[in-house]
């Protein structure tokens, strides 16, 4: 009878020292089974638009530029780079407006600066908590502002308005620098972007990774407010694009 008496103590012992971990599977198993249901709601099926498409394939050439870049100091800026806020004229190169028969290098034209804006095209700051970073936000994925922070990608939608704004950014060799710990992203971690006149708060709800081909990422939905960031993986001689979706918070 003692025995039996033991036999049973143990199973309920073992049953209550399971019983959390069986709990959090549970918990986990739903988790899991409504956020994949929520993804599916947020499936993107709108075409972007041609020109956010071209720049986006664009993106390939100033990837494959990323292994060349110099080292960057803890803020992702240039280490070379003495004032990251100026564009000597001698200096500047477009990597687009050329002469097709002199050589000769065109004479960019000056960035419009808006009130909102602390430099030319300087949207803001976006702002990831879970990789600790934090980068200027600027206007248009050029290989300088590439060079310098995280950039909106032409064409792509507005903040603050329904669409999906694509955001891209070196993923950098150094740890912690510009979007290097992307990977680190998981769904229900937050993004903020800060302007000058709104803090927009985004959770993840999507990331994979994508042949550099696949525009599909820009896409929207019809109601939701998207943004997506965009870099090269891996790290070293990068063949596709890390993306992490997130949708803002009500």
């Amino acid at each position: 009878m003692k025995r039996k008496i033991s036999t049973l103590l143990i199973i309920i012992g073992i049953l209550v020292a399971a019983y959390p971990l069986a709990n959090r599977a549970y918990i986990w198993y739903w988790e899991n089974k409504l956020l994949e249901g929520f993804e599916s709601e947020l499936e993107l099926q709108i075409e972007s638009k041609t020109t956010s498409e071209a720049d986006y394939l664009a993106l390939q050439v100033l990837f494959e530029q990323e292994s060349e870049l110099a080292d960057r100091d803890e803020s992702g800026l240039l280490v070379s780079d003495p004032n990251p806020n100026l564009i000597p004229a001698e200096d500047y190169i477009d990597p687009i407006d050329r002469t097709q028969n002199s050589g000769t290098v065109s004479e960019p034209e000056p960035e419009p600066v808006t009130p909102q804006s602390s430099s030319p095209g300087t949207l803001g700051k976006i702002v990831i908590p879970k990789i600790d970073l934090t980068m200027p936000l600027l206007s248009g994925a050029t290989e300088y502002n590439l060079n310098r922070g995280a950039a909106t990608i032409a064409g792509t939608s507005v903040f603050g308005e329904i669409g999906n704004v694509g955001i891209a950014g070196h993923r950098g060799r150094s740890y912690g620098i510009m979007f290097n710990r992307l990977d680190e992203m998981t769904i229900g971690d937050t993004i903020e972007v800060v302007t000058k006149e709104k803090t927009f708060k985004y959770k993840v709800y999507k990331t994979h990774i994508v042949e550099p081909t696949d525009v599909t990422v820009l896409y929207r939905n019809s109601k939701d407010q998207i943004i997506t960031l965009v870099t090269c993986d891996p790290v070293r001689n990068p063949t596709h694009r890390l993306i992490v979706h997130a949708i803002l918070e009500p």
